[in-house]
Order: structure tokens, then sequence, then C-alpha cells
């Protein structure tokens, strides 16, 4: 019986076989008003209306197909192009951010190179690394110390992004207070505990900035009859060792005397914003590179001098 079924199936493939080729060589051979071609005509006409109708039922689902494959391209493209947009605008803070600290770092060589420093004078360029958390204190941790040369009482300047071809932006910071091999603690002059001889730059009027808890600068012990304006720039003097003279503090911005007082009181307006400070220069003047050099030949002098003790003890045991 599976034979005869597999035999039948062989036959009518081959009877159909032979009837298309049939049917193609009287296609071929007759006219256009022929038989089949009638037929195929016929055929035509009939099946012609029910494929319009099989594509116009079928296209809202093919249009259907489409919006989904469409929306669901977008929905995919729109994660791309919003990854995109992160990396550049992640790209885009990191550039803002070299181009500031570039500026800043160019307004603190402006300085070293337009500022009256002593002749001689070695800068250290140091990045802010913390600052005190409360109000009572201002000062800040910086990420250089003895290795690099830096020593207590050395004076600090910087330059902030308010900085211009002028002074403003520009100026004393304060000193260091405390140091080790890799980093140091500045006092801002700003800081309580903080006084800077200064003198006006205008009338050479001399006297004490000092600093506040609040952070404000007030220059006392001017004499009362020495003339100074508003506006007027606030230098250091020189007078204590610590910080060199003519660097600038600040600018006048009151005068206050009362007839009862001996000496005025003048508002200091800083010429540095010490809350938005990040990197600074350390004054490594000829004095403090002369005491670095001395520090460093007493220890060597001192380090001999045990060695040749040693020595002839070494040399006195062995004689016994």
């Amino acid at each position: 019986m599976p034979r005869n079924k597999v035999a039948w199936r062989r036959f009518v493939f081959v009877v159909l076989i032979i009837a298309c080729l049939a049917l193609l060589t009287v296609s071929l051979r007759e006219s256009k008003s022929g038989p089949v071609h009638s037929i195929q005509q016929a055929g035509v006409s009939v099946l012609s209306p029910m494929q319009s109708w099989g594509a116009t039922i079928a296209k809202p689902f093919e249009d259907g197909y489409h919006w989904i494959t469409t929306l669901w391209s977008a929905h995919k493209q729109a994660e791309s192009l919003a990854a995109q947009l992160q990396q550049l605008q992640g790209k885009a803070v990191q550039f803002q951010e070299q181009a500031d600290e570039n500026a800043r770092l160019r307004a603190l060589l402006d300085f070293r190179d337009k500022g009256t420093f002593p002749a001689g004078t070695g800068f250290v360029v140091c990045r802010v690394v913390g600052k005190s958390p409360t109000q009572w204190n201002a000062w800040a941790e910086i990420d250089k110390g003895s290795a690099d040369g830096l020593q207590i009482d050395q004076a600090v300047v910087g330059a902030t992004p308010d900085s211009t071809d002028n002074l403003y932006g520009k100026g004393l910071v304060g000193k260091i207070v405390s140091v080790t091999a890799h980093s140091a603690q500045v006092q801002f002059i700003s800081d309580a505990d903080a006084s800077v001889a200064a003198k006006v730059q205008s009338s050479r009027a001399e006297g004490i900035v000092e600093g506040s808890v609040d952070g404000d600068l007030t220059m006392n012990y001017v004499e009362r009859d020495l003339k100074v304006d508003p506006k007027s720039i606030i230098v250091t003097s020189g007078y204590g060792g610590v910080y060199p003279a003519g660097i600038p503090i600040g600018i006048v911005s009151n005068v206050g005397e009362e007839t009862v007082d001996t000496y005025k009181k003048i508002d200091v307006q800083p010429f540095v914003d010490f809350h938005v400070l990040e990197e600074v220069m350390v004054l490594i003047t000829p004095a403090n590179a002369t005491g670095v050099t001395s520090s460093a030949t007493t220890a060597a002098s001192s380090s001999t001098t045990k060695t040749t003790k040693n020595s002839t003890s070494t040399t006195a045991t062995s004689a016994r």
C-alpha cells in the first residue's frame, strides 16, 4: 500500500509537469486571441478585484507594522543620541574645567611677572586641597610641603576667577602656619588671629590689617590726621619679616573716624576672594632660601661632627 501511494504521487507529479509544459508550449505558439490567452485574461479579470480587495484589507496591517518598526527604530536612535549627548556634555564640562584652570594659572603667572616681589624670589604653585569647615577659622590645606621647599611663615599669594589685567582678583592670601613633607596649612589674612603690617599706597599711611570671625578685613592703628581716601590700594609694608613689601592686599571700602578716637577705622575689601580660591603661589624669598640652606648646612655639620666623635671613640676603644 505505501508503495502504491508513492507511485501515485510520482505519476501525478509527472502528469502536472507535462501539462504545464504543454500549456506553456501552446501559449507561446498561439496568437493572443487563442484559447489559452483567453482563459488567462478571464482569470486575471476575476482575480484582479480580489487582489485589490486583499491589498486594501492588508494595507492597515502593513501600515501598523511599519509604524511599530519605525517607532522602535526611533526609540533606539533616541537612546543612542541621548548617550552621545551625555558623553559630549561630560567632555564639555571637562574642557570647561580645564579652561578655567588654565585661566587661573595664567592669572597667577601674570601676577608673578608683574608683581613687586623681591629679586631672586622663587614661586611654588600649589593646589588647594582643603579648607576650614567652620567660619571661626580661615585656612586652607595645600598639596606641597617641606619636600618642595616650603616652611612656616612663608607668604602666600593667589589669583581668583575675577582676575583681570589690573590688581583685582590678585593679591595676598596669607602665610604658612604648619607644614609636613607633602602638605602645608595656609592661614588666610581674613582669619580672626591674622594681622599684616600694611600701608596705604597713595598717602603711605601705615597700620595693621586684621581679620575677623566674619571674614572682614580692617586696617587699624592709622593716625587720624593722615589722609586716607576710599578706593585707595592697601599693600604690605614689609615690616615683621613675613610678608615682603608691596604685595597688594585690597582696596579701601570705607573710612571711619570719630573725634574721640585716636586712630581711623578703615574697612578693606580684599583683592582675593577666599571662598573660590583653588590655586596659590608660595613665595620663597632669598631670606627663606638662605634659611633652608642654613638649616641643611647645620644639619649636615651636626651629622659630620657626630660621625667624627663616633670614629674617635671607636679608635680609642680599639687602642685600649
